[in-house]
């Protein structure tokens, strides 16, 4: 299992941008995507976006992201703020609770 975590520090518009961007395509797109826990965090004072995506395999991954890929070309020419950092990390730990 693996995360990519993805730093998105930005101005006040984009940040509308991209929360736009994950709701209407990234969301949709990975939805029914197996091997996927997801998270899209915003700090609006400081205009500043995370993204969190655990995976349990890299072949759920590479089809999830072409999925989102997919989305995204449907509509090339629309503003979807870049990340400022890209990182991944081992999950060497985690915890799901049904509770």
């Amino acid at each position: 299992m693996f995360a990519v975590v993805l730093t998105f520090e930005e101005e006040a518009e984009d940040t509308g941008a991209g929360i736009a961007h994950v709701r209407d395509e990234v969301v949709p797109a990975l939805q029914d995507k197996p091997g996927l826990v997801g998270l899209w965090l915003v700090d609006r004072d400081k205009n500043r976006r995370l993204t969190i995506m655990a995976w349990d395999t890299e072949e759920h991954y590479q089809a999830g992201m072409a999925a989102v890929q997919a989305r995204r070309s449907a509509d090339p020419d629309r503003h979807r703020p870049a990340p400022t950092a890209v990182d991944r990390f081992e999950v060497y730990a985690h915890v799901v609770s049904g509770g």
